[in-house]
């Protein structure tokens, strides 16, 4: 029996695909149909991000006014941790979750999800590999 991907989460093999996450599920390769690859965001919205890095930086720009120059002190240190605040919110990116669907006995079902790109990508051209196998 060949292995076409093994992985810490899933084994695909010439006949089957095991894939341990939450709950232990198995596909049989050849009742898989209409596979794809869904792209979505996941955990926390970009958007709400970006506005909450904006809404640091309009924080930042307002707190040296406000505060004065009579505790400057605070003022320059508010400033650099809402500045610091906004640059991480603004630049950070929430991963992006690879979703494999598939049809399996008539059902549209997720055969295997990941954030890691690398991983992701391994585990599909081990599902083409083992569907090529199958058809040959």
């Amino acid at each position: 029996m060949t292995d076409f991907y093994r992985g810490p989460r899933a084994v695909i093999t010439h006949r089957i695909v095991r894939v341990s996450s939450e709950c232990r599920r198995s596909f049989e390769v050849a009742e898989l149909t209409d596979i794809r690859v869904v792209r979505s965001r996941d955990g926390q919205d970009r958007a709400g991000h970006q506005a909450l890095g904006a809404s640091a930086l309009v924080a930042a720009v307002v707190s040296l006014p406000v505060l004065g120059a009579g505790s400057m002190i605070v003022a320059v240190t508010a400033t650099a941790a809402l500045t610091l605040g906004a640059g991480f919110l603004l630049r950070s990116r929430s991963g992006r979750r690879r979703q494999l669907r598939a049809y399996y006995r008539g059902v549209d079902v997720e055969i295997f999800s990941s954030t890691d790109e690398r991983e992701f990508e391994a585990f599909r051209r081990g599902l083409i590999r083992s569907k090529e196998a199958r058809e040959s």
